[in-house]
């Protein structure tokens, strides 16, 4: 600004200051994303670039809160999730309802596990130990989370929950919610009978699950604009067709074949593949 008069310099300072916060106003503003687990390597203080990298995983595991199976269905959703993550894997715990009072959908846990460091030679022993000891102390705090969340999200025995909003959750909450994280391999493991019973369609008649058609059905969907998209999430249904053992109801293949195609068809159409559908007992592995 060599040979400016001062009052040609402060207009150009103006001018720029001007610009800088024209420009940081436009700019997006990012979220920054949620992480339940504390990060064992902001604990230790070690740089996070250090760490093993993995292929990208998430797990999402969405229970229907309307839907309470016995003890043994309820131990195999454990299982299946303890069973899946591994180091460097995301989890999201989804409890869905039926939108009435104290029953609604939330999320309810979400965040990524820690991998080992890559070269541990390059850190202080001091550094490893604080490291370790936060290390296991991470894997039995995200199991002991895990536990305590699925269990709270399924329906008490005691409570009775006239609507089953399985489509509109998938549509408005889930999907979203899968199809938010854009890295890597995301897996959905839907917990439900999934048995609709809501103002868009029902499979029940007469207090027992129907022979339903499911193009027709999809014809409901599609004109109450219900389908989603989960871009080209892996789908694993746990508890398919379950019947209390209190209901004298039997779900046999004449009912149960219908709801899977039913299903197979609304998955596809919401760009996800339903790659396991337990009835009511999940079989293979994520």
């Amino acid at each position: 600004m060599t040979g400016m008069t001062t009052l040609a310099k402060l207009a150009l300072t103006g001018l720029f200051g001007t610009l800088a916060m024209s420009m940081s106003m436009c700019l997006p503003v990012v979220a920054a994303e949620r992480n339940d687990i504390k990060s064992c390597y902001e604990f230790a203080k070690i740089d996070p670039l250090t760490a093993t990298t993995v292929s990208s995983r998430h797990l999402f595991v969405a229970i229907d809160g309307t839907f309470s199976p016995d003890i043994n269905i309820k131990k195999l959703v454990h299982e299946k999730v303890h069973l899946f993550l591994q180091p460097g894997d995301k989890i999201t715990i989804i409890s869905f309802s039926a939108y009435v009072k104290d029953f609604y959908t939330d999320v309810l846990f979400s965040g990524r596990l820690d991998t080992d460091i890559a070269d541990r030679d390059d850190v202080s022993k001091k550094n490893l130990m604080t490291f370790d000891s936060c290390m296991n102390k991470q894997a039995q705090f995200v199991r002991s989370k895990i536990d305590a969340h699925i269990k709270h999200a399924f329906k008490p025995n005691d409570v009775d929950l006239p609507k089953t909003e399985i489509l509109s959750n998938l549509s408005q909450v889930i999907a979203p919610q899968v199809a938010a994280d854009t890295e890597g391999r995301r897996v959905l493991l839907l917990v439900s009978d999934m048995v609709e019973n809501s103002d868009i369609t029902s499979f029940y008649s007469k207090n027992a699950l129907k022979v339903i058609a499911p193009e027709q059905e999809m014809q409901k969907i599609q004109n109450a604009n219900m389908l989603s998209d989960f871009k080209q999430a892996d789908i694993y249904v746990l508890g398919a067709g379950w019947v209390p053992a209190t209901s004298k109801g039997f779900r046999g293949g004449q009912v149960m074949l219908p709801l899977k195609q039913f299903w197979q068809q609304y998955f596809e159409s919401s760009h996800a593949e339903l790659k396991g559908f337990g009835q009511p007992v999940l079989m293979t592995d994520m």
